[in-house]
């Protein structure tokens, strides 16, 4: 079991670099740089925590192969790479259907143009000269000149069928998104299985990563009540549908979705039940929280991912969270 830490961005990077130190330091085996569009660059943070990281892994994530050209990524993650001394890790995916359509992309084809991607930039950061004439992306013989043969892993996040089992035949692994109810993730991880095993690809390595939102508070309601807004904005994507319904909670999705296109997070964290927040998240007291990681991992996930954010209080009581169950996996 790996235990990771991910930063969503939002907070100022000051903020971001101090809770990556201290992560680091009490043994988060990776971290990982949400790429949301219109807040911090994922690519840029990684590498400024970089400098103050010694051992975690350093993963951008997840980058669209619909707004960041193959050779783009490809130089990007390989300075990473340079920069961390083989610490860096690439998650990439088609990306928020919402923030593509605000930069005026509509996403084709995703199975085929993520399998293009991935190969594409296989073939680069392994120095080869590529050749591609793909859906949304060509090459005519772009190479890298540095870090070649670099072995960065390439995981593939989603959490539609087609993609996860993609990721199980291409990956190296699979990264589930935020906000998943246990019932969810289970069967994430069984659709990325079943395109492991049709490619007959050993076990050896593959990764089940899953990004888990996470409150501590010695109050367990104000924990629950900051998931809540980590939730109504994730559910402004049509793509959690099946996600909401696995939880049985009464959510009008439909609603949640009007009001985060009109910009009123406040009306969209109205319409959510607090029970949600323990239901699609890890909420609560420190004794409660390491409860419910274990729940999930449960399940099937290998390196839950979890946030590290807010108050200093709420950060440091986070990271206590990741020494305890970090110690724990160790001593087992």
């Amino acid at each position: 079991m790996r235990l990771g830490v991910y930063f969503d961005g939002f907070s100022s990077t000051a903020d971001m670099l101090a809770a990556a130190r201290s992560a680091d330091e009490a043994g988060a085996a990776s971290l990982w740089f949400a790429q949301h569009m219109g807040y911090r660059d994922a690519f840029i943070s990684a590498a400024a925590a970089a400098s103050v990281t010694r051992t975690a892994a350093l993963a951008p994530t997840a980058i669209s192969p619909y707004l960041w050209p193959p050779l783009a990524a490809a130089m990007s993650i390989a300075t990473l790479n340079e920069l961390a001394s083989g610490r860096a890790i690439l998650a990439v995916s088609v990306g928020n259907i919402l923030n593509l359509a605000e930069s005026g992309v509509e996403p084709a084809k995703p199975i085929k143009v993520m399998r293009e991607y991935v190969q594409a930039l296989r073939g680069l950061l392994a120095g080869d000269a590529v050749q591609l004439e793909g859906e949304v992306n060509r090459l005519r013989g772009a190479h890298l000149e540095f870090q070649k043969g670099a072995a960065i892993p390439i995981l593939v996040a989603s959490t539609g069928p087609q993609m996860l089992q993609l990721a199980g035949a291409i990956g190296d692994g699979v990264v589930l998104s935020t906000g998943l109810t246990l019932a969810a993730t289970r069967r994430c991880l069984e659709n990325a299985e079943t395109g492991r095993q049709r490619k007959g690809r050993q076990d050896c390595g593959f990764r089940r990563v899953g990004f888990i939102n996470l409150a501590v508070s010695e109050d367990g309601k104000a924990a629950r009540a900051h998931i809540l807004r980590k939730l109504a904005f994730l559910f402004r994507s049509r793509g959690h549908a099946d996600n909401i319904k696995s939880s049985g909670l009464d959510i009008d999705h439909e609603a949640i979705i009007a009001a985060c296109s009109r910009r009123d997070l406040d009306a969209a964290v109205a319409l959510l039940p607090e029970q949600a927040a323990s239901t699609f998240g890890v909420a609560g007291t420190p004794r409660e929280c390491r409860d419910r990681l274990q729940e999930y991992l449960s399940v099937g996930l290998d390196e839950p991912i979890i946030e590290v954010s807010g108050s200093a209080e709420a950060r440091r009581l986070a990271l206590e969270v990741v020494r305890d169950l970090t110690a724990t996996y160790h001593k087992a």
